[in-house]
Order: structure tokens, then sequence, then C-alpha cells
């Protein structure tokens, strides 16, 4: 019978899978990890889901995934390094997975060390954007695990990405891309969109951009008209209120700060701008895309000229061309036809990028090399 299971599990996907991510608050890197995590579950894996930190949460796991946190509490600027590398050593040991899939340059260094003198295969989901600049103690870090035991995989969101990390890795890394999976968006057919342009991100990050989007929202001829509407994380926002208010805007700008509904607010506005600097990857955008709103982002690195069909299912503007956004911006307020058309065809990243059809392409990946 236990043989039966074996061959069964392996049929269906097949991978005895520890994954490790921060943890389960909110952020882009926790929400990927958990959309990763379910999925491989409902494709016939076994998954535990690792968290580096111990966090109150704010997504969810399947409850046929194995959560494991550590007792003692920490961050990235206060990581006990020693008691972490042990915490993962001896529950990776005591899992035997097939597979290790860490999610974040740094969490997988930290994982290749506690790893180090064993034989588990260790899959990197690289999730920083190639122009990022991390601290030097971290690089050096990172370099020396990587040197001393390369991962045997390492995914990459774009194509840009991966040609950075093909020089970055050991030759004996194997490189695939496979981009982010956008959650399942709920459509609020009934509900009406409203005259406003939604940002969606955390403030205390400057490769957001959003200081740029409210220079080019300055420059909107229908700003007055047209409310801006920002969502997400409220921590260290003041800065943007005060250029708001330099600016004499601010009257026009709504802070949401972090919203439990977030697809309800994509059904609501009228207009999506992600004005980022960089990326690792946009999911924000693909989010709005498959909520069916007409999309503009900057053409930054790296993401949405892989993810954009500029004309057809979003906007395409200079990277930090203030002014271009500004009319871009206008072009569309003054043609809700083009709104219509763009939102329309926009929807259809929902099947490119399904959960399913993305955890498959992670699955054969693992499977092929481990």
């Amino acid at each position: 019978m236990h043989k039966l299971l074996k061959e069964l599990s392996s049929q269906l996907g097949g991978r005895k899978i520890h994954l490790v991510g921060p943890c389960l608050g909110m952020g882009g890197m926790e929400r990927a990890s958990v959309i990763m995590a379910n999925t491989l579950i409902r494709q016939g894996c076994q998954v535990t889901y690792m968290a580096i930190f111990k966090h109150p949460a704010f997504f969810q796991l399947d409850p046929s995934v194995i959560f494991v946190e550590p007792e003692f509490d920490g961050n990235i600027q206060k990581l006990n390094l020693f008691k972490t590398l042990i915490y993962i050593r001896r529950n990776i040991k005591k899992n035997q997975p097939n597979a290790v899939l860490v999610y974040g340059k740094f969490y997988s260094a930290l994982v290749t060390y506690a790893l180090l003198r064993t034989k588990f295969p260790i899959f990197i989901s690289e999730r920083s954007s190639p122009l990022y600049e991390w601290k030097f103690v971290q690089k050096i870090f990172m370099s020396i695990a990587f040197h001393w035991s390369p991962p045997t995989g390492a995914i990459a969101q774009t194509q840009v990405a991966a040609n950075f990390q093909r020089k970055y890795y050991s030759s004996k890394t194997k490189i695939t891309v496979i981009p982010n999976a956008v959650k399942k968006i709920s459509l609020f057919p009934k509900v009406e969109r409203s005259k406003t342009i939604l940002a969606v991100g955390r403030f205390n990050d400057n490769l957001k951009g959003f200081d740029s989007l409210l220079e080019a929202y300055a420059l909107v001829r229908n700003n007055r008209e047209w409310k801006l509407v920002f969502a997400g994380g409220n921590e260290d926002g003041e800065y943007l209120k005060k250029l708001a208010s330099d600016l004499d805007i601010l009257d026009n700008i709504t802070f949401l700060g972090k919203v439990s509904d977030i697809d309800m607010v994509y059904a609501q506005s009228g207009i999506f701008v992600i004005p980022s600097r960089s990326e690792g990857f946009p999911n924000a955008l693909c989010e709005a895309m498959a909520a069916g709103m007409a999309c503009i982002s900057f053409n930054f690195t790296a993401g949405p000229r892989e993810i954009i069909t500029d004309g057809k299912d979003g906007l395409l503007v200079e990277n930090q061309n203030l002014q271009a956004l500004a009319e871009s911006i206008d072009h569309l307020i003054e043609n809700p036809e083009l709104r219509f058309s763009l939102g329309s065809n926009a929807v259809l990243i929902k099947e490119k990028l399904s959960e399913e059809n993305i955890s498959l392409k992670v699955i054969n990946f693992i499977k092929k090399y481990s």
C-alpha cells in the first residue's frame, strides 16, 4: 500500500517539497510563496511551509500544508543567525523532502549554510530586481554561500533576471524563467468604476516610485476630476503626503492603508498605474490586469515589457518620463472606449499566469533536476 501511494503521488506531481518563505505576513514574496504552497498541494505534492520568522499571519495556507515557524522572535534586521540555521537544518532533515524550494536570495543563502554537507536539492525562487542594491555584508554572505554550494536550480521571474542570474550563479545551477502566478481575482461586473487612479504597494521602498507618480499626477490636466488612490502599507508614508502637499494635490489623494479586499478596490477603480523604478516582478500590475483594469506602467526593469503588449492590453511609458506618464493618464481619462478595450484584453492574463499553469512549470522544473 505504501508503495502504491508513493507511485500515485509521483503521478500527481509528485514531490515532497519543503517550501521556505519569510513568513505569512503581508508582502509580495509572502503572497507568492503562499499561493505556490497552496497550488502545489492541489497538484498532488506534499508540502511543508517553513517560515524564517515568527509573524502574525495575513495570508492563509491550505489546511493540508504543514506549517512550521520558529519559536523565537526575529526579523531580517535582528536575525539570530545561529538559532535560525539550527532551526532550518533540524526541520528539513526531519522532513527529508525530495527538494527544497526557497523564496528569496538571502533566505536561500541561509538555507544553503544550514544544509551544508547534505544532499537536498535546493531551488531558489529569485524575487529581487537585478538592480536591487544589497547591503555589503549581505552580498558577501550570499556570495560565499553560493560559491561553496551552488543551488541546484534558480527560477527567474523574467528573461532580464534570468540573464543576470546566469552570470551570478555557477554554471552548475540550472536556470529557468517562470513568472509569478497571479492570484485568483474576483470580478464584480455590476460594480461601476469610479474616476480614480489606483496605485498599490508599500511606501518604504524607493524603487516603487510613488514619488514619481505624485509628480506626474500633478501634471495631469484632469487631476481635479480624477482622484489618486494609494492602497497598501502605510508605513513611512509621510514623505508622500508632504510631497503631495508641496505639489498642492493632497486634497485629491486618498491613502487607504492596508486593504483586506483588494479585489473590490480593483473593481471600483478606473485606471491602474505602476510607477516603479524597478521590480523583481510586478505582481500588482498582473492582478490589476486580471481584474480587467486599464493599466499604465513605466517600462522599467524587469517585467512590464514581458507582460504588456503596448496599446493592446495596457500602455507602456518610458521609465521615469513624468510628462509621458501624465499624458498617458490624460489619454485614458479622455478615451473611455480605450479603457474598456485595454481592460477587456488585459483580463486574459488570468489564464496565462494561472496558479495551476505556473505551479506545473515549477513542479516539472524541480522533477527534472532532483
